[in-house]
């Protein structure tokens, strides 16, 4: 008899409850932890998710009560391999839940995640305002002692200030710990980062704090995830040092790309020589129209505005951002050098998320480029998988279609600019007949060039003659 009300109730709670538009939790499971994630977007939801398919109880809060009543009914708002999977499991065995209703989410977790986001101020620096409005409220319902961690990316010195706030608003001076757990995620894979990462971080300034984050994480680290446990300002320093190699690396291959159509030389050939020096690695040795994303554009100019501030001149840094500021123009610059004025001209475009595997169009280079060629009376015809509708955000007018065949009816030139492995399925006998000139502008190198050539196309790609 218990066990059929535990079910029913179970089921008021998935099914009925959120179609009326109650979202909290009304039981747990007593699991070893408590948890609370603030913010819903694209850590706070892995991070919830995996989490709880770790076996916590989680809370997943968010003020946008459409969002919340969505995840509530087991539907999510973006795309992430293996995501939806885990949310509708986690629903349904009752380890995950979703609430607009902060305070009662915080006074009833033990354990609470900062996961809001950080966009890009005006003069590049992290707008922290949302992080800010997240330790009061934090600070307000502290009713026993807590452990906060913050995910959120944040400059040196943030933790520092975010301990100062909750501080402010914690009339009570109930004791509590705060730590920062940096993430590592890739868009287009984060429920797999999350569950087999190169690394852990947390930064703790005392054990008991380091010690509970590798409690909830013991199952990843029992699977052989190492652990490094620093100072919070070196988990601050950490992220925005990794992001920004990352970025360096990247423009680094573009420069190398660029060097090598001049003299002839093949960056494909060179950046696969380069990355079996292991020291250097093979990963982000890609030559492409530019990094883009939620991370690296705005870290990297996050990073070099927090190093002003002690007035330290990160020169690579800067000089990856410059690099990366430039890509797209000069891909615009190379069809203007083989067609002359692109006024008028169609050209189609395949790809519009800022890489494969997600629907993320945030500093897109294919954004860039539309907005570039539409500058200069380019007719655009577009095609994305699953980013067509976040690219309508940004360019309501834009032409973009279901199919990518559709998108190159009649085009004088075709542009790939998102690597999605679909298009090395298409049928180009099919695209050749469909275009007006056969031209195909592969700012990935990522098709089969010598294929496409034998076909008939006329084929540009990125560091060679």
């Amino acid at each position: 008899m218990i066990k059929w009300f535990v079910e029913k109730l179970l089921l008021l709670q998935l099914l009925i409850f959120p179609a009326l538009g109650f979202c909290d939790p009304i039981f747990s499971t007593g699991n070893k932890h408590s948890v609370t994630v603030i913010g819903t977007g694209y850590v706070g939801l892995v991070l919830g998710a995996c989490l709880a398919d770790l076996g916590q109880v989680v809370t997943c809060c968010d003020v946008d009560k459409e969002k919340i009543q969505m995840l509530s009914k087991g539907m999510i708002p973006i795309y992430e391999n293996g995501l939806l999977e885990i949310v509708q499991k986690n629903l349904a065995n009752g380890r995950l839940h979703f609430s607009t209703n902060v305070d009662t989410s915080i006074l009833n977790s033990n354990v609470i995640f900062i996961t809001v986001g950080t966009p890009e101020g005006k003069n590049g620096e992290a707008n922290l305002c949302f992080i800010g409005k997240v330790a009061e409220t934090i600070g307000k319902n502290l009713n026993d002692k807590k452990t906060i961690f913050v995910k959120s990316t944040v400059p040196m010195g943030t933790i520092r200030w975010i301990k100062e706030v909750i501080d402010e608003n914690n009339s009570k001076q109930t004791p509590y710990n705060l730590g920062y757990a940096p993430e590592f995620l890739r868009e287009g894979s984060s429920v797999e980062d999350f569950m087999h990462p190169d690394r852990i971080v947390i930064g703790a300034d005392n054990d008991e704090t380091a010690n509970i984050f590798a409690n909830l994480m013991q199952p990843l680290i029992d699977a052989g995830a190492p652990l490094c446990t620093t100072s919070i300002a070196s988990a601050e320093m950490i992220k925005y040092a990794s992001n920004s190699f990352l970025s360096i690396k990247i423009s680094f291959i573009n420069e190398i790309a660029d060097f090598c159509e001049q003299i002839g030389a093949n960056v494909d050939e060179v950046a696969y020589a380069i990355g079996l020096d292991k020291r250097i690695g093979k990963a982000f040795l890609k030559p492409g129209p530019g990094y883009g994303g939620s991370c690296f554009p705005k870290d990297t100019n996050a990073f070099l505005k927090a190093a002003e501030k002690y007035g330290i001149d990160l020169k690579t840094v800067n000089a990856a951002v410059q690099t990366n500021s430039t890509r797209a123009l000069k891909i615009v610059q190379n069809l203007e050098n083989r067609f002359g004025s692109l006024k008028g001209l169609k050209i189609a475009i395949w790809g519009l998320s800022f890489k494969e595997e997600t629907d993320d169009v945030r500093e897109s280079a294919a954004l860039k480029l539309i907005d570039l060629l539409q500058k200069r009376g380019a007719i655009l015809h577009c095609y994305d998988p699953i980013a067509n509708a976040n690219a309508l955000k940004v360019f309501p007018t834009l032409f973009t279609y279901n199919r990518p065949q559709d998108a190159v009816q009649y085009a004088d030139a075709l542009i790939l600019a998102t690597p999605w492995k679909e298009f090395l399925e298409v049928n180009f006998i099919d695209i050749y007949k469909r275009m007006n000139t056969k031209f195909i502008y592969d700012t990935r190198n990522f098709l089969d060039e010598k294929y496409l050539r034998r076909i008939g196309f006329e084929v540009e790609s990125l560091g060679k003659k």
